[in-house]
């Protein structure tokens, strides 16, 4: 009963739909080493049975290895990470003209913050740890500027984004000329002025 088993975050947002599509993200060095280890227990053939203690063994050697070593696996990574960057060049094809999505209140906030702090915190991963143990403290009437903005982005966006989806003018201007007009021609009205 409810919802299928997955279909939130722990934050409780709902799960994107995945793209079966999308080019299948680029494998890092360390998973090739992995794919490596693993082939050659299967050529010896060795099963592993303890996968985590597998994993573990394998991690040790990898932080262990010189550039040397991890060379031909750096090599693929960098390959392979070329793949992903054109096949997604060819899947997303973003459309420049396409409105920006609007900012969220946290965000809009987050900017004046990193503003006034980056000095006090100049490394960016403690700054946005900090920012979000701040934002949470924050009460509600000292994040309501911030939600006033994001609406009024919100609603800007969908604006442009009507602007943007509506179909182009028959005469291949700008959508919303008078060609665009929702009046349609009444042949049944011309007919009747006709006949009479």
């Amino acid at each position: 009963l409810g919802r299928p088993k997955g279909a939130t975050t722990k934050g409780g947002k709902r799960k994107k739909n995945k793209d079966p599509n999308r080019p299948k993200r680029p494998t890092s060095a360390y998973f090739f080493y992995v794919a490596h280890c693993r082939a050659e227990c299967e050529k010896r053939g060795e099963r592993i049975t303890r996968v985590a203690q597998w994993t573990k063994e394998i991690s040790q050697v990898w932080r262990e290895m010189t550039p040397e070593d991890r060379k031909g696996f750096d090599a693929k990574a960098v390959v392979d990470k070329a793949r992903y960057e054109e096949q997604m060049n060819r899947y997303k094809g973003r459309d420049k003209n396409r409105p920006k999505r609007p900012q969220s209140a946290y965000f809009l906030w987050l900017a004046g913050f990193r503003t006034r702090m980056k000095d006090k915190i100049p490394v960016n991963k403690e700054l946005l740890r900090a920012a979000g143990e701040h934002w949470k403290r924050l009460t509600e009437v000292e994040k309501a500027p911030y939600e006033q903005m994001a609406e009024g982005e919100r609603r800007k966006y969908e604006e442009a984004m009507r602007q943007y989806n509506m179909p182009p003018s028959r005469n291949g201007g700008p959508p919303g000329g008078p060609e665009d007009s929702e009046e349609e021609y009444d042949d049944d009205e011309y007919t009747d002025e006709e006949e009479e």
